[in-house]
């Protein structure tokens, strides 16, 4: 675990808890009322996530409701599965806090929906089994609200208590965090009704206790995967399981579920929970993957894995070319499970937890994606998370692209020139960044008798005079400068003398680490070389500069296929931990 400290920027360390959800406890080991094997897991990887816990330095846990799988209705099911719970919970060294899900206390308002909604007598079988069904707690000057989802919209009488007290605690703007087990919404606050959103007007209520002064989070399970927005000022986390994963959302990859995955079901890397930090003016938030570890009765959990330090934390080394469309919505048709009569709009954040896995913080985007408006938009959440985003393109930006890179928060720009033009250069135009030149590259003659048809741009170390003309420039726009090199060609030597450059010119660096090979029709099969160029780049990194890993998500299909952070499923390649342990060293 990252030790806890104060943070320059966030101020003194207050307290860490840790996030989980939907656990669906069975009422014994191995076996479940449900078609699918995984669920008869669930009492396993529960009491393997408690043993994990326990070795975490943990001030509290929240969980966000479904800590059963069998529903009130099941009668003697339910209140087995509740002992089953409670005997796992019994283990936990710290106190943990409970809100209801679907499961535990029946579905939210609605037909159509595939068990019955919530109702006064579920809403007795959970307060006999676990308390409060809405309740609040305080910590460190932070105020946690818990909100039974279900009851919203529902026209119970327990609704309007619920609305009233809410209301009053939030209306203080206390520094606040907000949790209910049934997100508000999974993809836009507008989207249409469906079984995983709350429908209006409760949609608009919770949505408009997150945006009030003070609160800082807004916290749902549900859905089983992992998305991020923010509400106001406000993060809002859905979080994924640690029992299984809701398979309909497999149609968000863009890679066919394995075939030891319960068609997306039991895609163990996509399990997991949260571990957040809460200092004076802020939080930072870590995903741990658990991968569907168990533990059997008197078994010990093993240790659990390390983490890199949080975005908004770390102090980065390694970060990431977002060549994939990273805001890219996907429908999920309706599937004659939970969902029969809607079709449903998802965006795929697994590159975004890979990241945050990862403690990455700088990213590299084209300047093409400030035209979107759905990507213009996500850039907003993205750099409130914490990352940096450095632009990239072909030229310098005309006046309608620099009034757009204005609005928002960006570390640098890095521009690519012909080759020719750069020493004739006396200045650059005025763009309110710091400027990265990088000099295209023409082909003029075939190699081996093979003319390549691929786009070259970077310094090499041979550069000097070119690069002496760009240090001069410093006080004329040029803050630095790029060299882009294949993972197989990096070595100690080249590092050391690409270090040396940069010290020479005394402009900042942004070194691009090309994970493929330079045949564009020929496949790089493994990440072995990238993983040791990370370890030779990781040893002795200089002050100004900044390393870019080109693939996140694999690649294979297309020109150069080669690997990245994230498998096409976007689960953890070997190359993830290797940056993680990276940033690790640095945070």
């Amino acid at each position: 675990m990252v030790e806890r400290r104060d943070n320059p920027r966030l101020g003194a360390h207050l307290f860490r808890f840790a996030v989980i959800s939907d656990t669906h406890v069975n009422p014994a080991d191995d076996h479940c009322n449900s078609p699918f094997p995984v669920n008869a897991r669930a009492n396993r990887r529960f009491r393997h996530l408690v043993g994990e816990l326990n070795q975490r330095d943990l001030d509290f846990v929240l969980h966000l409701g479904d800590l059963v799988h069998p529903i009130p209705a099941s009668g003697d099911l339910y209140a087995r599965a509740a002992q089953a719970y409670r005997a796992i919970i019994a283990e936990l060294k710290v106190p943990i806090h409970v809100i209801p899900g679907n499961h535990d206390i029946g579905d939210k308002p609605g037909a159509g929906g595939p068990v019955p909604s919530t109702s006064m007598a579920d809403i007795a079988s959970w307060e006999s089994e676990f308390g409060a069904h809405y309740t609040s707690f305080e910590t460190g000057g932070m105020r946690f609200v818990l909100l039974n989802a279900q009851l919203i919209n529902s026209g119970l009488p327990q609704e309007a208590l619920q609305k009233d007290w809410a209301d009053a605690l939030l209306a203080t703007g206390q520094r606040s965090v907000v949790a209910l087990h049934h997100p508000p919404f999974i993809c836009t606050a507008d989207e249409p009704d469906h079984y995983d959103n709350l429908q209006q007007p409760g949609r608009d209520w919770v949505l408009e206790l997150a945006a009030r002064p003070g609160v800082e989070l807004m916290l749902s399970g549900h859905a089983h995967n992992f998305w991020y927005d923010r509400v106001g000022k406000a993060e809002y986390y859905r979080l994924p399981a640690i029992s299984f994963v809701r398979q309909d959302y497999s149609e968000m990859l863009r890679a066919a579920p394995g075939s030891e995955t319960e068609f997306g079901r039991d895609d163990t890397a996509k399990l997991g929970y949260m571990i957040i930090d809460v200092f004076e003016k802020g939080h930072a938030t870590q995903i741990v993957r658990t991968y569907g570890a168990e533990r059997g009765i008197g078994e010990v959990s093993a240790a659990p894995k390390p983490l890199a330090p949080s975005p908004r934390i770390s102090r980065p080394l390694i970060g990431f070319d977002l060549r994939q469309n990273w805001a890219e919505l996907t429908e999920i048709a309706p599937s004659g499970a939970l969902d029969e009569f809607d079709r449903k709009t998802a965006r795929n954040d697994y590159p975004l937890m890979g990241l945050i896995e990862m403690g990455v913080q700088r990213i590299r985007l084209p300047l093409a994606d400030l035209r979107d408006p759905l990507r213009r938009d996500r850039l907003d959440a993205l750099v409130g998370l914490g990352l940096r985003p450095t632009l990239f393109c072909l030229g310098f930006p005309h006046d309608d692209g620099l009034s757009e890179i204005r609005r928002h928060a960006f570390d640098s720009i890095e521009v690519a020139l012909p080759r020719e033009h750069i020493p004739e250069l006396t200045s650059l135009p005025q763009v309110d960044l710091p400027v990265f030149i990088s000099p295209i590259h023409a082909h003029t003659q075939a190699e081996n008798g093979i003319r390549k048809h691929t786009i070259e741009h970077g310094f090499e170390v041979t550069d000097t005079a070119i690069l002496e003309h760009l240090s001069n420039l410093r006080d004329h726009g040029a803050a630095g400068f790029v060299v882009r090199e294949f993972a197989g060609s990096v070595t100690v030597k080249w590092w050391q003398d690409v270090r040396a450059l940069r010290e020479k010119t005394d402009l900042s660096l942004s070194l691009h680490l090309r994970t493929g090979g330079p045949d564009p029709a020929r496949e790089t099969e493994d990440c072995s070389a990238t993983l040791c160029a990370l370890d030779i780049l990781a040893q002795d990194v200089p002050e100004k500069t900044s390393i870019f890993v080109d693939r996140l998500i694999t690649q294979d299909r297309g020109y150069f296929p080669r690997p990245g952070a994230l498998c096409p499923a976007h689960n953890p390649s070997e190359i993830s931990a290797a940056v993680a342990r990276a940033n690790s060293s640095k945070g």
